[in-house]
């Protein structure tokens, strides 16, 4: 895969050449360059403030995916960039705005957790909702947790199981987990062995793509 030059990339922000190249590839190899980076103790504010800056402009251009990496990025915090929940919330819900499910699961926990923010269940609600409607394998997990459950939600095992379906199909190996033990204890569905069989086989390999997901990062 060809990256765009660091030196480049580094130039973009005082010559103004974003346009010469797509907002995704900018932002996959400055982020590239930023994991990189950020584990060797000689590189701090100086080298790996200018991706930030990089985020920031991407997202000054409405690129979503850019808002919500800042989002994370003040929330974690880095040794010269300490946390700030508020400015992490602002990005998520600009991300949110734009569309981005990810941003928009991120304010379901922030605001049931009351970070950066006071603890406000029913706005929660509501935006884990718009999570999985919008894509969030995360979101809909939860969803069928709560109907499950019965958890700010009347209990319903049938619809519990459409949202663990939603989320198994989109990767989400814990709904396959939870499917699967469903079926072979009959818990909440009809007992089916062959069934809980063919989500343990899916959910192994679910689990390897998301490990190797995380060896590519």
């Amino acid at each position: 895969m060809d990256r765009i030059d660091h030196d480049e990339l580094k130039a973009m922000i005082s010559n103004d050449a974003f346009d010469n190249y797509t907002d995704e590839q900018v932002f996959r190899d400055a982020k590239y360059y930023f994991k990189s980076m950020k584990s060797a103790p000689f590189f701090g504010e100086e080298t790996l403030g200018i991706y930030v800056d990089i985020y920031k402009k991407l997202g000054e251009r409405g690129y979503a995916p850019a808002l919500y990496e800042l989002g994370l990025l003040y929330h974690n915090g880095e040794s010269w960039l300490p946390p700030n929940y508020e400015v992490s919330l602002g990005y998520h819900q600009k991300a949110a705005s734009l569309g981005n499910a990810d941003a928009m699961f991120e304010l379901y926990v922030y605001y049931v957790r009351g970070i950066g923010t006071e603890i406000d269940e029913e706005t929660a609600m509501d935006w884990n909702l718009k999570a999985a409607n919008t894509g969030s394998d995360r979101a809909c997990y939860n969803l069928g947790t709560f109907y499950a459950t019965g958890n700010g939600v009347p209990q319903d095992m049938d619809v519990a199981v459409q949202w663990y379906e939603k989320a198994s199909q989109m990767g989400n190996f814990r709904a396959t987990e939870t499917l699967g033990l469903m079926y072979r204890y009959g818990e909440g569905v009809p007992r089916d062995v062959d069934r809980a069989d063919a989500y343990e086989e899916l959910e192994d390999r679910q689990r390897e793509e998301f490990r190797q997901s995380l060896d590519e990062m």
